[in-house]
């Protein structure tokens, strides 16, 4: 099943779970910059090659998924991590929208790369994770599911 076909079942179980046809937001303004902060924690992190602390924002038994691959537990996600490189400050993560209530969100989002010329950003990921609220008030990735999206081919 294609990543972009989990994201789909997974926010419509959501929202069938939830007895409504759009999910409403209650989370707080706390509970939303939080989950802004995680985000910001693992873009940093990820620039710098700080493997270890982009692991640290996933929970210990937190899902990575790709449409080709799956990395079960914090350790597995480490060392995938570990075998990637460093963004570059051309890529930008972009959250699209937050959802959720209790100690449970949903964020879902993209990823942009700017062209070396300076050109318009270009979608080169969307995401969907979802996020449960530790007890120190942060929120980190339980569950990630991450779908590429191929380049344009020239006409």
């Amino acid at each position: 099943m294609s990543c972009v076909r989990l994201m789909v079942l997974a926010i419509a179980f959501c929202s069938a779970g939830c007895g409504r046809t759009e999910p409403s937001s209650e989370l707080s303004a706390n509970d939303i910059a939080a989950i802004r902060a995680t985000s910001e924690r693992w873009v940093a992190a990820v620039r710098a090659g700080r493997w270890e602390d982009v692991a640290a924002t996933f929970t210990e038994d937190a899902v990575l998924q790709f449409p080709t691959a799956r990395y079960e537990g914090r350790p597995a996600i480490l060392r995938w991590l570990e075998t990637t490189q460093p963004w570059t400050a051309a890529r930008e993560l972009h959250i699209d929208e937050v959802r959720g209530r209790g100690d449970m969100a949903f964020v879902m989002g993209h990823s942009t790369v700017t062209p070396d010329d300076g050109g318009s950003p270009v979608v080169v990921g969307r995401y969907l994770d979802i996020r449960l609220r530790q007890p120190d008030g942060t929120w980190l990735f339980y569950r990630d599911m991450v779908a590429p999206v191929p380049a344009p081919t020239p006409k």
